[in-house]
């Protein structure tokens, strides 16, 4: 026998064969059948296959509904009528909503499935005959009552769908059905059969006490399960519905502890209620027999004022008209610090509380507490104990003095920077100063008495030692004033065009004169065209970068400056191959008579890189370096970028050529 659902929907209309022992229907893609229609649920009901008790041929039963038994939104209905449940019939039409139509066949012969199945025009209209001609609605409820009480109580729920074990034995003790889930929980329960937990005394009890139902716990090895039994007297049968509930009951025993932990603690806080309520009160006497005292205070004070107890909690406050406390006081009443304070403030206030209530000295704690502006304030809490367990806290506004005592640290500050640049700069003129005076007065000295008796050259040659001494002096001088002027803002910036290239190639040249063990070079990617600079500044800058580069290279060797661009910035390079500046004097470098550790006997005044800063600033550029000590130092310079005379552009890549020493790039 075939058993076929000819089913009518959306997608029109088609013939299917019940293979499977059971099934879902609905519209979700995941059922087994699926029908094409919005009126129809996801999982509109469930299909069981049913064996006849003795008989070799089976049925189906429909369930509305999904495996978690909530029925269908538009209900099931067979033959005209509304079922829950239903054992099909041939010829039984079932409707889904109030669109989908099937019609529940059963054939004798192969043929005649093939022939349903294949699509031709005759069997798609003796399909629709079958669909368009409902049967008779009638059924008899005898025959319904009888197949339910021998199979459909046996197969109410059909047992391979489910997860927990599920065992059927007879009353002889033996084994009948075993569901999946049974058979992987219990493997040795063939062989064990009634001596296993599971079935001991199972049957006994059914034939002694006579029910039908009953309900057991059972240990098997370290697990506890929750046993149902179920007597089928139709069938003679016993059904037995295992649930593992070990997790249960483990948590019951936890549950059971933890209540009786709960019940102690329970206890323990009231007795802690009581306490706290006998302490209140206590404290409500205190506080009626000095509300007159205190009242008279808080009246008096300008500032906002706090009662809080030593456990950090506000009980009383006074407010003045005017306060820039950030939050509402009258807000603050019963409620903890940590609730009214940032946690940090209420932490150093609690702290300072605890000091007071042990020594009974006063205590003063600054704190400072945003507006809803974010203009942040500064205020002084003032902390006295004013009962055994109680402090009074007095909070005033100290914003405006503390940005006096900055004013005045800033004025500090700058004036210890400006004795101690008095100090550096009294060394620095009295030993560089002491020197060409020196040379000077010797010259002078020696001309004096000994000039009628030297020839010609060697009274020029003492005249050129008090010449270069006093130019020395002189150069000093000018930056002193120099450095003064940039400090003061009085230092001027004139741009005008200037071509680089040729204006380092002859700062070049006026200083190769000065030294025969060192090699001035220049290298550079820049085109010949003039940049918006200020050419005293620039002659500043590359005079006192290449003056130090002789100066702190006393073994001689190459000073190299590379002039590119870096993107539109134009970047100028100074690099020597000397003593090196060590890392302790990186931060300070650019201060005014600041000179490195390791400059040992070598002169100089400290103020050549300062003024070099200051005019690079005033280019609105940048000036950095890298140095290693006994290796050498690179100052790099970045300008920004000048405008370019249009038909003076030279060709990208090509060093321009200069005269004197050029490398090329």
């Amino acid at each position: 026998m075939q058993h076929l659902l000819i089913i009518e929907d959306d997608a029109g209309k088609r013939a299917v064969s019940l293979q499977a022992d059971s099934g879902s229907i609905g519209r979700d893609a995941s059922n087994s059948i699926v029908l094409n229609s919005q009126e129809v649920s996801r999982q509109h009901a469930i299909l069981l296959r049913v064996t006849r008790p003795g008989k070799d041929d089976y049925e189906f039963r429909i369930i509305d509904g999904n495996l978690q038994g909530k029925p269908s939104t538009n209900g099931l209905f067979i033959n005209g009528r509304q079922r829950s449940s239903h054992n099909l019939r041939h010829g039984d039409e079932i409707v889904f909503g109030a669109k989908v139509k099937v019609r529940y066949q059963v054939v004798a012969e192969d043929k005649d499935v093939q022939w349903l199945l294949s699509g031709s025009d005759e069997a798609a209209e003796y399909m629709a005959t079958l669909i368009a001609a409902p049967v008779d609605a009638y059924t008899n409820p005898d025959v319904d009552q009888l197949h339910d009480d021998a199979t459909v109580i046996r197969l109410a729920s059909f047992p391979e769908l489910f997860s927990h074990p599920i065992i059927e034995i007879s009353l002889d003790g033996e084994l009948t059905y075993l569901n999946p889930a049974a058979v992987n929980q219990f493997p040795t329960l063939h062989m064990a059969k009634l001596s296993h937990p599971i079935l001991e005394g199972a049957i006994d009890t059914v034939k002694t006490h006579e029910q039908q139902q009953f309900v057991r716990n059972v240990e098997v090895g370290n697990q506890i399960f929750e046993q149902a039994f179920h007597y089928i007297p139709q069938s003679d049968l016993i059904r037995c519905y295992l649930v593992n509930i070990t997790d249960r009951k483990r948590a019951e025993a936890e549950l059971q502890v933890l209540h009786d932990q709960l019940e102690a603690q329970v206890k323990e806080r009231t007795t802690q209620v009581l306490a706290t309520t006998d302490r209140l009160k206590q404290e409500q006497k205190a506080l009626q027999s000095s509300y007159a005292t205190n009242r008279a205070l808080l009246n008096a004070m300008p500032d906002p004022m706090f009662r809080i107890t030593g456990e950090g909690q506000f009980v009383n406050f006074n407010e003045p008209k005017h306060h820039t406390l950030p939050f509402v006081v009258a807000d603050c009443l019963h409620r903890s610090l940590t609730e009214v304070l940032p946690e940090t403030v209420a932490t150093a206030m609690q702290q300072c509380i605890d000091q007071v209530l042990s020594t009974g000295e006063i205590e003063i704690l600054e704190f400072h507490l945003s507006d809803d502006h974010g203009l942040m304030h500064y205020f002084e809490a003032r902390i006295v104990s004013s009962d055994t367990r109680e402090v009074i806290v007095i909070i005033r506004d100290i914003t405006k003095r503390k940005q006096t005592e900055d004013e005045i640290r800033h004025t500090l500050e700058r004036e210890r920077e400006l004795n101690e640049m008095k100090t550096r700069f009294v060394a620095m003129t009295s030993h560089e100063f002491r020197t060409p005076l020196t040379t000077i007065l010797s010259s002078a000295e020696l001309l004096e008495h000994y000039g009628e008796r030297w020839d010609i050259s060697k009274q020029h040659q003492y005249l050129k030692k008090v010449q270069t001494a006093a130019t020395h002096m002189t150069r000093l001088l000018n930056d002193v004033l120099l450095i003064n002027k940039s400090e003061a803002g009085r230092m001027e910036f004139n741009p005008q065009p200037l071509v680089l290239n040729e204006f380092c190639q002859e700062i070049i040249e006026e200083l190769q004169i000065t030294t025969d063990r060192h090699e001035l070079q220049l290298r550079s990617q820049l085109q010949n065209i003039p940049h918006p600079i200020d050419g005293k500044l620039m002659r500043h800058i590359l005079t006192n970068l290449l003056a130090n580069a002789i100066n702190y290279s006393p073994s001689g060797g190459s000073v190299l400056i590379d002039l590119n661009t870096v993107g539109e910035q134009i970047e100028i390079r100074v690099q020597d191959q000397g003593i090196g500046i060590p890392p302790e004097a990186h931060a300070t470098l650019f201060d005014s008579f600041v000179r490195g550790s390791n400059v040992g006997t070598i002169s100089g005044t400290g103020l050549g890189l300062a003024i070099v800063k200051n005019s690079v600033v005033l280019h609105q550029g940048q000036i950095s370096f890298e140095s290693t000590v006994g290796q050498g130092t690179t100052f790099t310079i970045t300008l920004p970028p000048g405008e370019k005379r249009e038909n003076e552009i030279l060709p990208l890549g090509n060093p321009e050529l200069l005269t004197g020493t050029l490398i090329q790039a």
